[in-house]
């Protein structure tokens, strides 16, 4: 197989900022082991008409030097982004400071970038394919050259960005696609126990964590918890429902389980997976007993989907623009609600609360696809309606802020909906009035 000679430029700022907005812990685990998904990628397709795989001829990444962040996980602390430079020139990246020019802050990293990408196009090796790991809309000029020159362009953006940044991509990757490059093959899955790191939450290894969580978190807490899934797990007629189950034991026991994301297991089903129970199955909803309880069946067909009318002309308008998955109204009513379901667990991990969230939707009998899950957990988040927040939001909250986040990305498109448009919207939604456009 041929390998496409391909550069890589991170705008790290803006890289890693998008991460720490989806999954902190993730975000974490990616930046620490920037080797394992620079490799993947490398390896992967890169899309529609491209067979091969990679040859990276430059990896370069450009990051603000005393540029930091409120740490994620250590709260009172600052995380300064030198402190990943190591991992990265381990991994064979060259890592080019970019210190604030600005009061504002502003590094000039894109200007470098760009700069660089121009230098590249004339050089003697010719090279397929430029990837940039930046959200920023900036890039899209340069997009339209790299095009106009016949080089295939690959998209890794973290956050929010324009549909037309998109559509000149020939790829385009969201975090949740670099999670996935994260995630440990079966073959490298250590055994709990036996000394190895684990995957911490995210599916992803942190580096120095302990082989199994538990007691040491809080004896006390732990030990009552315990208790309890023992409880229902041997009292039960019928499989347990992990989310019912956890929704109880985050109400009774509150902050403990939040402060320790499960005593240190970062999801409810790996906590449960930590207790001694004899004979258990899990699958991605419940947790049984082999042979006293009867496997839960797959979830019932749905039946075959209505001929659904069209979307209105507004509500399309603003899926055009906006990227908003076109769902009917009882699908949106079926996303808010499981969505608020999963942040009243108490744990947040990108990836799980993706696939969690359609499951648990098609046992509710609607389908809904993990991307259209995607954009409406990103939703929440951009619209002030985190799934992490304590307390956790409920449907009418998420609804309102998935509501606000289509507007602003709406506008942002260049798309300024009358006020007849905006409430159609939300009538779509099920999300209430919307704010009030302001004034000029």
């Amino acid at each position: 197989m041929t390998q496409r000679r391909a550069a890589l430029f991170i705008d790290f700022d803006n890289f890693f900022g998008g991460l720490l907005g989806s999954d902190p812990t993730a975000a974490m685990a990616l930046a620490e082991r920037p080797s394992v998904w620079i490799h993947r990628l490398a390896a992967a397709s890169g899309g529609e008409g491209a067979d091969s795989s990679r040859r990276w001829l430059v990896l370069r990444c450009y990051m603000n030097p005393s540029g930091s962040v409120a740490h994620p996980l250590n709260p009172g602390q600052r995380l300064y982004f030198s402190t990943f430079r190591p991992f990265f020139t381990q991994a064979g990246v060259e890592v080019v400071d970019c210190p604030s020019l600005t009061r504002g802050a502003k590094n000039g990293a894109d200007i470098r970038i760009v700069i660089d990408v121009m230098t590249a196009l004339q050089h003697h090796a010719h090279y397929d394919e430029f990837v940039l790991a930046s959200s920023d809309a900036d890039f899209t000029p340069l997009l339209q050259v790299l095009r106009a020159q016949d080089r295939r362009t690959c998209i890794i953006a973290t956050g929010a960005t324009a549909v037309a940044y998109e559509a000149l991509a020939d790829q385009y990757l969201d975090e949740q696609d670099l999670f996935d490059l994260m995630a440990p093959a079966p073959a490298e899955e250590p055994v709990p126990g036996s000394g190895d790191r684990v995957p911490a939450p995210g599916g992803c290894f942190s580096p120095g964590a302990a082989p199994i969580a538990g007691p040491s978190e809080d004896p006390g807490a732990w030990h009552e918890f315990c208790a309890v899934v023992r409880s229902d797990y041997e009292s039960s007629e019928g499989p347990v429902s992990l989310s019912r189950l956890a929704g109880r034991i985050h109400a009774d026991m509150g902050e403990v389980v939040t402060r320790t994301r499960w005593f240190g297991s970062g999801s409810f089903r790996r906590a449960v997976e930590l207790v001694d129970l004899p004979e258990v199955e899990f699958s991605n909803l419940h947790f049984w007993h082999r042979t006293r309880h009867r496997a839960p069946g797959p979830a019932p067909a749905a039946p075959p989907a209505p001929v659904r009318p069209p979307l209105p002309a507004a509500v399309t308008r603003f899926c055009d623009v906006a990227k908003m998955p076109r769902l009917c109204r009882a699908q949106w009513t079926i996303v808010f609600r499981v969505l608020a379901e999963y942040a009243r667990r108490g744990e947040f991990t990108l990836s799980e609360a993706s696939r969690w969230t359609r499951d648990r939707a098609g046992e509710l009998g609607v389908q809904v696809s993990r991307q259209a899950m995607l954009y409406a957990i990103r939703g929440a988040r951009n619209g002030g309606a985190d799934l992490c927040a304590a307390p956790p939001p409920d449907a009418s909250a998420v609804g309102r802020a998935v509501l606000a986040s289509v507007l602003e990305q709406a506008v942002l498109a260049g798309f300024h909906p009358s006020a007849a448009e905006r409430q159609e919207l939300a009538a779509w939604l099920g999300a209430g009035a919307p704010a009030p456009v302001p004034a000029d």
